[in-house]
């Protein structure tokens, strides 16, 4: 088959991201993706490839786990590549359109005796910027940093600032969201059993982001005389 691999070698300095697929295959007219897919067997959550497609190929394909495929012709690109033509440039703003980064999390411990920790959740993209459009993610609230629901729910129901609950999976631990249309939830735990540690957990396209340790913890005694 014709893809052409490492036409353009892609590193983080490049394109500027955290999630820079290691490989990348360039599909172009005449050529098939399913068989630049296929031609991929290494592909792993560490080794992510990016097919890269120019106008003038088929879109039906079989999509496999860690092979991002991107259509040139979504982001307004046209014409017929030639050597030299993909450029660091136009493959960050390709990923950058169609994939995500790491989000930015707010989580912050109340005062002591605070019952009410608030939590912002801003989606960006691979380049870091803030994606303003409705976005889906899951999210769950854990006594260690990326570790499972915590068995200790907070004492109160979780008070929703900005988006939208499409699914409580468990009440007031685990639910999928959806984003209002700047790409940000916003929502505060609400607790007052004293004292609790949480970290805040959001799964975005298989990977997973933590912020923490939200203490909840008591007004201290004062000190006796």
């Amino acid at each position: 088959m014709g893809s052409h691999y490492n036409r353009a070698p892609m590193t983080k300095d490049k394109v500027l991201a955290t999630a820079t697929p290691a490989q990348t295959v360039i599909v172009q007219a005449g050529e098939s993706i399913q068989d630049a897919i296929d031609s991929i067997t290494d592909a792993t959550s560490e080794k992510t490839y990016l097919v890269l497609v120019y106008p003038g190929v088929s879109r039906s394909y079989i999509p496999k786990d860690n092979v991002n495929v991107v259509f040139l012709e979504d982001m307004g690109g046209g014409g017929t590549p030639d050597d030299g033509s993909v450029t660091a440039a136009k493959l960050a703003d390709a990923l950058g359109a169609q994939l995500f980064g790491a989000p930015s999390i707010t989580a912050n411990s109340p005062t002591p005796g605070g019952t009410t920790a608030n939590v912002v959740i801003q989606f960006r993209d691979i380049k870091g910027n803030n994606v303003t459009k409705h976005c889906i993610a899951r999210v769950w609230i854990s006594d260690t940093a990326g570790g499972d629901p915590t068995m200790q729910s907070p004492s109160g129901s979780e008070a929703v600032a900005k988006g939208f609950r499409l699914q409580t999976i468990t009440a007031k631990i685990h639910w999928i969201w959806k984003s209002h249309s700047d790409g940000i939830i916003q929502f505060a735990i609400v607790n007052n059993t004293f004292p609790r540690t949480y970290y805040v957990n959001v799964e975005i396209g298989g990977q997973v982001y933590s912020r923490g340790p939200i203490q909840f913890i008591n007004i201290l005694p004062p000190d006796p005389l």
